[in-house]
Order: structure tokens, then C-alpha cells, then sequence
């Protein structure tokens, strides 16, 4: 056995190196973010940036850097860190979708506030318990994840680019 191999690196104590394949997944998702949201200031940009170059240049600085990040961009529309799964739509298409479901939150709050009789005619779905929603957050959120999953699918499954401008064109989609 040639003496320069070694079978693995150092794991002992103060070793928190993040491997090569998952710090350049988040450089990919991170940059396909930034291209994707031009909502983003030029300041926050930078230093969103220059994380991402401390992380490259020095590889025991990742963990710190993906840290940073995360506080940076966690909540933000179509960010890369969100709670549950990976998205399996590109970051514009999330951003698109994240601004589509803000607008949709909003309108169905309103919605169900408007009349006392609104309130009493939604009832949720029998595979979500049934019955009428506790108040308006419960509804506008029900309502806002089912148009979520709605445009995902829609993405996915090829019947929609992902754009907000897509959806507010008048023109019908040409049958196939």
C-alpha cells in the first residue's frame, strides 16, 4: 500500500469540513438564486457573494459561511433554505411561485374576512378533518398551499414556464 493514500480524512475533534459535492450544491442553488431574484439589493448581493467566496477559499470556513447565508436568506422568496424537501423547480420558478402564493395569501385573507357568511360556507377538505377553518390565517394558509402545489405541478408537468409574466398574458395556451 503506497503510503501517501490515506483512507479518510481526520475526523476527530474540531474537524466540521463540509465535503466538496454539498458545498458546491449550495454554491449552484445559492448563484441560481441570486440570478433568479432581482429583488435583491446591491449591498446584501455583495455580501452574499463574498460568503460564498470565503467558502471557496477556504474549505474549513464552510460551515461558518453556510451559516451566515442561511441568516441571510432564510424567508426570503424562493431562498434555497426553506424547511421540508428540496424544491424540485429551479430557484426562478420558486421565487415566481413564492411571489404568486404571497399575493394569494393576501387575497384569501381578505376574502374570508369580508363576511361572517365567507367564514361560514369554506369548509376544509375531509382528508384534512373537515369542519370550518379555525380563522382567516387557517384558510389563506390551506388555500396558499394548494395553489403552491398546484403551480409546481403545473411546472413540472410542462404546462407552464414558471414566469409570473406567463400567467397574466391573455393569450390561450395553443392546444397540442
Amino acid at each position: 500500500m503506497d503510503s501517501e493514500w490515506i483512507d479518510c480524512p481526520n475526523k476527530g475533534a474540531g474537524y466540521d469540513k463540509m465535503d466538496n459535492v454539498k458545498w458546491d450544491s449550495l454554491v449552484i442553488e445559492i448563484n441560481e438564486y441570486l440570478q433568479a431574484d432581482d429583488s435583491l439589493d446591491a449591498a446584501l448581493r455583495q455580501v452574499v457573494e463574498l460568503h460564498l467566496q470565503v467558502g471557496q477559499e477556504n474549505p474549513n470556513e464552510r460551515e461558518a459561511a453556510q451559516n451566515a447565508l442561511k441568516a441571510l436568506l432564510k424567508g426570503r422568496d424562493g431562498t434555497p433554505f426553506r424547511r421540508g424537501q428540496k424544491s424540485s423547480v429551479p430557484a426562478s420558478v420558486r421565487v415566481a411561485i413564492d411571489r404568486i402564493c404571497g399575493v394569494v395569501n393576501e387575497a384569501n385573507l381578505a376574502y374570508y374576512a369580508h363576511d361572517g357568511i365567507i367564514a361560514s360556507l369554506c369548509f376544509k377538505h375531509s382528508k384534512s378533518g373537515g369542519g370550518l377553518y379555525e380563522d382567516a390565517d387557517d384558510f389563506a394558509s390551506a388555500q396558499t398551499k394548494k395553489m403552491r402545489n398546484k403551480l409546481s405541478s403545473l411546472y413540472r408537468e410542462g404546462g407552464w414556464d414558471g414566469s409570473v409574466d406567463s400567467l397574466l398574458s391573455s393569450e390561450e395556451p395553443a392546444e397540442e
